[in-house]
């Protein structure tokens, strides 16, 4: 399989060395817990960072490929960090363009400074298709993970107010093999149980929250996006949720705000706002 990872650092370019605030909202969660035990908590603001999921639908708004409303989109939240999956890279589709270029590009020609990194899964239209990563500060380290040849997890360090160091993580699950999600679900899990540092891991998985694939998940993983009763998923009789956080049950997560927001000038999946950190 091809794959290519492709870089936006902290080059000494004009667009990618402009400062950015923070205007991340201190709202409560939109919805319930969810009827599990754990509930929204307060997060120590050093320990916490703020994080918006959101499958891209390979770049495609309305049938034609458009970066503008994404970004915009992004801007608007201005979280400390950004999630992308269902990624294109070099498709026709969209015109053979960079996406997580144009995105990082952009943000920072409007005064939100953002560095990018995209990891390939899959060739997909003459081009590849994969996850992506975006935050305000250079980062250094990023890992394109492979588990058990059955998922690429793309791995990025990030430092909290605090000095702590956690572990920011992106998957898209295939949609079309529902034998290969379990196999995909079996190695997520697998993991849970192997990685050292403590991390958060965005998931784009399209499946009937019923069946094996979140049966093997909820074993080892906490989901944030439980705290709400908005669908990420808009269409008119949705299937499942489709966008996912989870954080690893043995290590100390809280989740303080989760929001869905976004419509269907960005993509025909909704965005996952939210606030979490270490208890």
């Amino acid at each position: 399989m091809k794959t290519r990872c492709i870089f936006i650092l902290c080059l000494s370019i004009s667009f990618l060395t402009i400062s950015c605030g923070s205007s991340d909202p201190g709202l409560p969660g939109s919805g319930g817990t969810g009827g599990e035990e754990e509930t929204l908590v307060s997060l120590s603001g050093d320990r916490s960072f703020s994080l918006l999921s959101l499958s891209a639908d390979k770049g495609l708004v309305s049938g034609s490929y458009s970066v503008e409303p994404l970004v915009t989109f992004i801007q608007e939240n201005n979280t400390d960090v950004v999630a992308l999956q269902d990624v294109d890279y070099g498709t026709a589709r969209t015109g053979k363009k960079n996406l997580v270029a144009e995105v990082a590009y952009r943000c920072s020609k409007d005064g939100q400074r953002r560095q990018g990194v995209f990891a390939s899964v899959g060739e997909d239209d003459g081009g590849e298709t994969g996850v992506a990563l975006f935050v305000r500060e250079c980062f250094y380290g990023t890992e394109r993970v492979n588990l058990n040849d059955e998922l690429v997890l793309l791995t990025m360090p990030y430092e909290l107010g605090s000095g702590e160091t956690v572990l920011i993580a992106t998957c898209q699950f295939d949609r079309n093999d529902a034998g290969k999600r379990v196999r995909q679900a079996e190695a997520l899990a697998a993991y849970a149980d192997q990685v050292k540092q403590n991390i958060v891991i965005c998931a784009s998985i399209h499946e009937e929250e019923s069946g094996n694939v979140f049966n093997l998940l909820k074993a080892k993983y906490r989901r944030s996006c439980k705290f709400t009763t908005d669908n990420t998923y808009p269409a008119a009789d949705p299937q499942s949720r489709y966008d996912y956080i989870l954080t690893p049950l043995s290590q100390n997560w809280g989740t303080q705000v989760v929001q869905v927001k976004g419509d269907a000038t960005i993509s025909d999946h909704k965005a996952l706002f939210i606030r979490i950190g270490l208890k």
